[in-house]
């Protein structure tokens, strides 16, 4: 089908439109999958404690249960963002959310190791999936003025499902022995509520032009956006963008059309951000008692609502200060937190408690980016991809620093291993300071015009 540029009449273009009801239920019901993300991963650090002696775990049963679900996620970005931009945003946006309803459902039957690490390995993989389905079709169907906080709340409605597992799990394990199973089957219950809520969300109207289905993406933008929108942006980007592959090779058409620095930038600073972040987080409650915290399920709690409130204030910040000075602002304060960790002689438990939290709040505040950057730096028919492999290849880095946690603090112990995390986040630092660009206030044909 020929793709011509037609002006429906309007008054404002689709990266102009005015935020309308329609617009705020999108980044609500988007919010749903991350926010199971969030949950169905942090649940694991409450239980996982409870499943060792219950399923007699070694360290390296351990280790690989940790990041099971983190190499799924690899899985999940790497072949089911290309396809989300060959099959469309609106299908895959529903199964996946159905995944995390069966294989949740499945931990609580396990009765071996190998069983539990095959079900977070799946669960993984339908996470991966969503950080491509949720971000782009969030990205394709907000104005600009809203892009930034709508995506930084991907990541707030991660943190917050991150954190009321904590309290959730803390709460059932009054529930005994085998409390570890409710823990993990609880994430039944939001993955059942949001898959509802995603059922009526209409396909994206610029993915439905990059395919050439002119008629349908006018339709939408008609229904759900109104007649007075402009569409010639929407037109002017679907000429440029359809120039190459589908499917699995969007992999090869990212490279062959120019994005390889944003690939670098966005994989690079991801990783950086959540290797450190993931290993921490999944061992939380063991280095707190490492460092002589008592009650450390309270105090994982207590430093999880304070991240969240991280996110939040990143979230209130994208728009005003800035992509770029966002993500480099956050990068030292998560530095200067490591590194007191790792070198300051901490005898009290309230500074332990008060640098884990400085830690992630800081972490937090600058994870909104990692929907944000590569939504914006990749054209429409490659977005989903382009998130993909970002996605993907922070994943190699936090599954890597999980697994291998266990085994670097009996070598290191808690200290040194905090120190090979700040390392890993000076890396990150250095490379966003060199590459971020920033985006803040460009159209999505501006923003990933910039290769």
């Amino acid at each position: 089908m020929s793709v011509t540029s037609s002006t429906t009449g309007g008054t404002s273009s689709l990266d102009d439109t005015p935020v309308s009801p329609f617009h705020r239920r999108i980044m609500a019901v988007a919010m749903g999958g991350p926010f199971c993300d969030g949950y169905l991963l942090g649940v694991m650090g409450v239980a996982l404690g409870l499943i060792t002696p219950a399923l007699a775990l070694d360290t390296l049963w351990t280790g690989l249960i940790a990041a099971s679900v983190l190499v799924g996620v690899f899985v999940g970005g790497a072949v089911f963002g290309p396809i989300t931009d060959r099959v469309g945003r609106h299908l895959m946006y529903v199964l996946n959310l159905a995944a995390f309803v069966v294989f949740s459902a499945l931990q609580f039957f396990v009765t071996e190791a190998w069983q539990l690490m095959v079900l977070r390995l799946l669960i993984g993989i339908a996470i991966g999936a969503d950080y491509p389905i949720a971000s782009a079709l969030t990205t394709e169907l907000v104005p600009r003025r809203m892009r930034g906080p709508a995506l930084s709340g991907l990541v707030l409605a991660w943190w917050v499902g991150y954190g009321v597992s904590y309290w959730a799990g803390w709460a059932l394990t009054g529930l005994g022995p085998d409390s570890w199973r409710w823990m993990l089957a609880s994430g039944v219950v939001p993955a059942l509520v949001f898959l509802v809520f995603r059922a009526g969300i209409p396909e994206s109207p610029r993915w439905l032009a990059s395919r050439g289905r002119i008629d349908e993406a006018r339709a939408v933008v008609r229904k759900h956006l109104g007649r007075d929108v402009d569409t010639d942006d929407l037109f002017a980007e679907t000429r440029r963008d359809q120039r190459g592959g589908s499917g699995l090779g969007n992999l090869v058409e990212v490279f062959r059309r120019g994005y390889t620095v944003p690939v670098v930038f966005c994989s690079v600073f991801w990783i950086c951000q959540v290797a450190p972040a993931f290993a921490v987080r999944s061992f939380q409650p063991q280095m707190l008692s490492a460092f002589g915290v008592g009650g450390t399920y309270g105090a994982s709690a207590l430093i999880t609502t304070i991240a969240v409130a991280g996110i939040a204030v990143g979230l209130v910040v994208v728009n005003r200060i800035g992509r770029r000075s966002l993500l480099i602002s956050t990068f030292v304060g998560i530095n200067v937190s490591l590194i007191a960790l790792a070198v300051l002689p901490l005898h009290w438990a309230f500074a332990v408690v008060a640098l884990f939290a400085a830690f992630q709040f800081f972490e937090a505040a600058g994870s909104g980016l990692q929907f944000v950057y590569p939504s914006e730096l990749f054209p429409t028919d490659l977005r989903a991809t382009g998130v993909g492999i970002a996605t993907a290849m922070s994943r190699v880095g936090s599954a890597t620093s999980t697994f291998l946690l266990p085994v670097a603090t009996a070598d290191l112990g808690v200290r040194g291993t905090l120190g090979v995390a700040v390392a890993i986040t000076l890396v990150g630092l250095v490379v966003s300071y060199f590459l971020a660009p920033e985006t803040k206030d460009m159209g999505l044909a501006e923003a990933s015009s910039r290769s």
